[in-house]
This record gives C-alpha cells, structure tokens and sequence, in this order.
C-alpha cells in the first residue's frame, strides 16, 4: 500500500443526511425537500445529470417522509390505486420518466384528487420526458420542478476526495483541487477521473500530487506526450 493509499471507514451509510454534500447547487432542491407538505399538486420533480445526488436527497426525504420507494419502470395502476393511510399517497420515485404513462397519469390524479406527496427523479425536467399521452404531457408541463445544477470547482474537489477514498486513496485539498481545476465540471467527470487512480497508482507515486498528475494523465491520454513529462515523473506542474 502507496503512502497515498488507505482503506477508510467513514462509519455511515451512504444516503444518510450527514454524508450528503452540502453546497450552493444544492441549496435550492434541499429547500424545496423541506416543504414536501406544501407542494403544488402534491408533487415535486429533481433533475439533474448522473451523480449529482438526486438517488442521495430522494432517500434522505424519503426516511423523513415516510415514503415508499420504488423506480419508475415499477410502478403500476395496482400501486397507484391501493389503499393507503388516509387515503394520501407518499412515494419516491426514480427513474420516473421510465414510469408507464397510464400509471404515471393515474399517480397525478390521485395526488390532485386525494392529496399526498411524490418526489419524482430523473435527468430531465417533466416536460421533456418522452410520453405521447397528450393529458399526461400537459400535467408534467405543470410539475414543480429544482435542477441539480453542475459542480462548480470546490464540490468538484470535495466528489474527487470522496470518490478517491472509497477506491482506498488519500487524495488533499490540494491534488483534489488540481484535477477539479483540469476535468469537466460534471459529476460524471469527477468519478472518470478517480477511476484512473487504479490503473496508475504505483509505489513510485509518494505523494497525492504526484497520483493526482497520473490520474489527469490518464484521463487525457492524448494532450500527453513522453517527452512532455517533467523529471519530477509528474505529467503537469502544479
């Protein structure tokens, strides 16, 4: 084991409220969790590109709401039409623009009938999900809705120490802080990134930086060329 490297334990479950990334993209869609009980229609949507936490603020709302959780290509007009306590619904539901559109349409009738509250997940917002059902399509036009905005370069670094630290690597503020300054500001970008660390961590690598430099190396094969790297053995200066 690299003296960059460590197994960590952080002791907590991944969806919970602690382990959440708190930060500015999120500040809007967290506000809106707070105020499930008074959701237009009883529904509210989160959107935004894998990672960027709408799995994790589902669940954490979900334990807080007592919801039932299921995805999308699972729900039915059986679930939909069950009896429920007080007759109100409350579910989570991901992958929801998967969902079929006749259950999806009854699950919207209900919840403006009945009342209730269903958070629905996806990469996109409602009124560009792909259904055909003219009557459907007009009640996700009027779906409340909060975007996962992109990371900006300070969540960016703190994705890259988290997911270099369930591969086993240390990774600073400052090599963390580096590859952000370098990549996509994507959370996909962010897990790509960390991915490298297996295939270019060696003994040889003896600080963070140093992993850091292989790891962007690893990730832009073709911006690097042999006799670009410095005698340091690091691809770029910090």
């Amino acid at each position: 084991m690299t003296p960059t490297q460590a197994q960590l334990d952080f002791g907590i479950p991944v969806y919970t409220a602690e382990s959440f990334l708190n930060s500015d993209e999120t500040a809007h869609a967290r506000a809106a969790l707070q105020h499930w009980r008074t959701w237009p229609g009883g529904v509210l949507c989160l959107h935004g590109e894998a990672g960027s936490g709408k799995s994790h603020l589902g669940a954490i709302w979900a334990g807080e709401a007592g919801a039932v959780s299921l995805r999308g290509p699972d729900l039915s007009l059986a679930f939909v039409e069950s009896p429920k306590p007080d007759d109100r619904l409350t579910a989570l539901i991901d992958d929801a623009d998967q969902a079929d559109e006749t259950a999806l349409f009854a699950l919207l009738t209900r919840l403006e009938r009945d009342g209730g509250a269903v958070l629905l997940l996806a990469r996109q917002a409602p009124s560009l999900w792909p259904y055909h059902l003219a009557d459907l399509r007009s009640r996700l036009r009027a779906v409340p809705h909060e975007c996962l905005r992109p990371p900006e370069v300070p969540l960016l670094a703190q994705l890259i120490v988290r997911h270099a630290a369930a591969q086993g690597y240390r990774l600073d503020a400052a090599s963390s802080t580096y590859l952000a300054e370098r990549i996509p500001r994507t959370f996909e970008a962010a897990k790509a990134v960390t991915d490298r660390l297996q295939t270019v961590a060696t003994y040889s690598l003896k600080s963070p930086m140093a992993l850091a430099q292989r790891a962007l190396r690893a990730y832009y094969p073709d911006a690097w060329h042999e006799a670009d790297e410095p005698d340091t053995g690091d691809l770029f200066e910090a």
